[in-house]
């Protein structure tokens, strides 16, 4: 939670910041162009804002996989013990 608030911070203020820590320097560079001027700034930061909403939702279904795939594995071993 606090640092999903961290990054949607770091997304408004500093949208290069959050394209460099993804590992897009192509893009932290042309956000930082785009934050030089002040129109550029909201185009910037609504990319940088795309790029953590679609980590956050990268990690929701990874969780959600596993606890799918540990019930998966806990019903198949009471099936193996009865």
């Amino acid at each position: 939670m606090i640092k999903r608030m961290f990054m949607t911070f770091l997304a408004v203020f500093f949208p290069w910041l959050v394209l460099f820590m993804d590992d897009n320097p192509g893009g932290g560079v042309v956000a930082l162009i785009m934050q030089a001027t002040i129109i550029g700034w909201f185009p910037a930061s609504l990319w940088a804002l795309r790029i953590v909403n679609e980590k956050a939702m990268a990690e929701r279904v990874a969780r959600a996989e596993k606890v799918v795939r540990d019930a998966q594995e806990k019903s198949k071993q009471k099936e193996t013990r009865s």
